[in-house]
C-alpha cells in the first residue's frame, strides 16, 4: 500500500489522484480514527487538517498518523507547492513517527508552474516572495529557499533533508528512479509534482480499480445539479469565477463582512434563500466568495478565515437540492465536505494535473465531486469539471431519471436569477 500524509484536503486528494488517473484505488479518509480499521485500497491518504493549527498540534498529528502508517512500503507527505504550512515541523513528526531516517523533499510542480531551481522554489519564473502568495491573507510566504521552510525551532535537521531541485515532470521521473521506490528508510515530501512521478514509477496495476477511468464506485452517477464553492482568496478564482458566469451559469457572492455578528446572520439567511431559489431553477450554481477580477476585499478582522465557515453553513442548507460538488481551496472544502458528514472519498482521476475528481461518501449517499487548490488552474478550470462530473455513467439506481440538461442550460418553466440582475448568469446579493 501506498501512504499519504497530507496537512489539507485537497493536498490529500492531489497526492492520490496521479495512482487513480493510472487505474490504481485510491482512498482518502478525513479523521486520523479511520486509520485503524481494515484498508483493502491500493492507496490510503488521510487529510490531518493542519494547515491553520500551532506547529506543535501538527507536528503531534502527523507523528501519530505516520506511526498508524510506518509499515506502508512507500509513504509520501505531501507538501504546498508554494511552500505554506508547517512543512517543517509536519515533516519531523513523520519522520519520528514512521521511524524513518532520511526525508527527500521534491517540491516542484512543473505542470503548475512550480519549479525548484537551487534549493529555491519558483512560481512561472519568479521567486516565491515576489508573486500573489507573499501577500496571502492567511499564510504569506517570505522565502522562496526550501531549506528555510522545512526548518526552523521544530523543522528537520539539515542532515536528515535531501532536497532535489526540478523544472520538469522528466527531472523528477529521474529523482524517483535514481532513488529507489522501495526504501524503508526514507520519506517522501513533495507536491503533486512527486506524486505523479511515483505513480508513473508504479505504473499500472494488472487489474486496474477504474479502467480508462469509465466505470464509477457503487451509486455513483453524474448528478443532477451541481454546488461549485469557490472559498479561496486566489486571484486565478475571480477569473474561473467570470469564466462560469460568460457560460450563463449564476453566481451567488458572499457579501462584504457587516462586522457585527447579528447583521452577518441576517445577511447568510437571506443568502441562502437565493442560493435555494437559483439550485431550483438551474443545474449548475456557483457560490463564492472570491471577488471579481480588479476588485480588492474589504480589509476587515478574520475576514479570510470567516467565509470558508460560512460558504459550508450555505452548502449545508441547501445540501438536498444538489448531488454534485465542485470546491476549490482546501480549507472550504473541508469545511463544507464536514457540514454533510461525509466520510472519505474514493478518487477516480484528473480532471487536469492537480485536479483530480471522484466519489464523496455521505452516511446515507454518494456524490460526485471534483477539487482544486485556490491557485491551481486555467479560467476554464471549473467549467471542465463541471463537465467531467456530467460525464459520469448514469448508475441504475438513477437510469429512470430524465435526461440530464446541458450545464449551462436553465430548467424549463422556471424564472432564471439572472434575469432579476443586471449581469447575464450571475448576481450579487
Amino acid at each position: 500500500m501506498i501512504a499519504i500524509l497530507a496537512d489539507d484536503l485537497t493536498s490529500a486528494l492531489d497526492g492520490a489522484a496521479p495512482f487513480a488517473a493510472c487505474g490504481r484505488s485510491a482512498r482518502v479518509l478525513l479523521h486520523p480514527d479511520a486509520l485503524a480499521g481494515p484498508h483493502s485500497t491500493d492507496v490510503l491518504a488521510i487529510d490531518l487538517d493542519t494547515r491553520f493549527v500551532s506547529p506543535l498540534r501538527a507536528q503531534a498529528r502527523f507523528r501519530h498518523a505516520a506511526q498508524a502508517l510506518r509499515h506502508a512500503p512507500v509513504l509520501l507527505k505531501t507538501i504546498d507547492s508554494t511552500l505554506r504550512g508547517h512543512l517543517g515541523a509536519e515533516t519531523c513528526g513523520a519522520l519520528d513517527g514512521a521511524a524513518r531516517q532520511l526525508a527527500l523533499v521534491a517540491p516542484a510542480f512543473p505542470a503548475a508552474g512550480r519549479t525548484t531551481q537551487q534549493g529555491c522554489q519558483w512560481l512561472h519564473g519568479m521567486p516565491l516572495e515576489q508573486t500573489v502568495f507573499a501577500s496571502d491573507p492567511r499564510t504569506p510566504i517570505t522565502s522562496s529557499v526550501v531549506i528555510a521552510r522545512m526548518g526552523g525551532p521544530r523543522g528537520v535537521p539539515a542532515q536528515r533533508l535531501r532536497i532535489h531541485d526540478a523544472t520538469t515532470d522528466a527531472d523528477l521521473d529521474a529523482v524517483v528512479a535514481t532513488t529507489g521506490l522501495r526504501r524503508p528508510d526514507l520519506l517522501w515530501v513533495g507536491s503533486p509534482g512527486l506524486a505523479s512521478a511515483l505513480a508513473r514509477a508504479h505504473g499500472a496495476p494488472p487489474c486496474p480499480a477504474h479502467p480508462a477511468r469509465h466505470t464509477s464506485p457503487p451509486h455513483l452517477g453524474r448528478p443532477r445539479c451541481t454546488l461549485v464553492v469557490v472559498g479561496s482568496l486566489h486571484p486565478a478564482n475571480g477569473g474561473q469565477v467570470e469564466e462560469l458566469q460568460r457560460a450563463g451559469i449564476p453566481v451567488v457572492r458572499l457579501p462584504p463582512p457587516p462586522g457585527e455578528p447579528g447583521l452577518a446572520m441576517a445577511a447568510l439567511q437571506a443568502l441562502q434563500n437565493i442560493l435555494a431559489q437559483a439550485l431550483a431553477t438551474h443545474p449548475v450554481v456557483c457560490l463564492t466568495s472570491a471577488t471579481p477580477p480588479g476588485h480588492t476585499p474589504p480589509p476587515a478582522p478574520g475576514f479570510s478565515a470567516q467565509p470558508a465557515q460560512q460558504l459550508a453553513w450555505l452548502a449545508g442548507q441547501c445540501a438536498a437540492q444538489w448531488d454534485g460538488l465542485v470546491a476549490t481551496g482546501g480549507d472550504t472544502a473541508r469545511r463544507v465536505i464536514e457540514v454533510l458528514q461525509a466520510t472519505h472519498l474514493d478518487l477516480l482521476g484528473e480532471v487536469a494535473p492537480g485536479v483530480p475528481y471522484g466519489a464523496l461518501q455521505l452516511p446515507t449517499r454518494t456524490l460526485a465531486f471534483a477539487t482544486k487548490a485556490g491557485g491551481f488552474g486555467q479560467p476554464d478550470t471549473l467549467r471542465r469539471c463541471i463537465e467531467q462530473l456530467h460525464t459520469l455513467p448514469t448508475t441504475e439506481i438513477q437510469a429512470h431519471d430524465p435526461p440530464l440538461p446541458s450545464p449551462t442550460a436553465t430548467r424549463p418553466q422556471q424564472p432564471s436569477l439572472r434575469h432579476h440582475h443586471g449581469r447575464p448568469g450571475g448576481h450579487r446579493p
